[in-house]
């Protein structure tokens, strides 16, 4: 082996990008940032959609992409982002407030992600989230 050679693979980049889950095809945006960057798009594609295949189809999940100087990648696949959920959770109910089963149900989703270790804690956080976009969560009988 010579001097100062070895078999590391360098990183050449990083790409954050947001797909939907399950969702992933060469067509652009996807399939122009990546293909700048020389990596093997349908593969890409079949590896995020196997690792969002328990997510809920469509939800806009965030993934992180290493790109190494070999043309190989790893992927990080993030969850659904909380304003998502929270919307989704008053759409479906036709309202513009959440209730606390549903504010403890985004919060056991979203707990791995949150730098709390309770459930208390992670629904007040989900619970301020809701209030930054103009929503309330209903406390007692009454919107709070």
């Amino acid at each position: 082996m010579a001097k100062g050679a070895h078999n590391a693979r360098r990183i050449l980049c990083r790409v954050r990008l947001t797909i939907p889950a399950g969702k992933a095809s060469p067509a652009p945006p996807i399939g122009s940032i990546l293909g700048q960057r020389c990596i093997n798009i349908p593969q890409f594609c079949k590896a995020f959609n196997a690792a969002t295949a328990g997510l809920a189809q469509g939800a806009p999940t965030p993934a992180n992409v290493v790109v190494y100087d070999d043309r190989t990648f790893d992927i990080s696949v993030g969850t659904t982002p909380t304003a998502h959920l929270v919307m989704e959770a008053m759409r479906k109910a036709g309202r513009g407030f959440i209730t606390p089963s549903e504010a403890a149900d985004i919060a056991r989703t979203k707990l791995p992600y949150l730098n709390t270790c309770s459930l208390d804690s992670a629904v007040k956080t989900i619970s301020g989230t809701v209030r930054s976009m103009h929503a309330s969560v209903m406390e007692d009988g009454r919107l709070a």
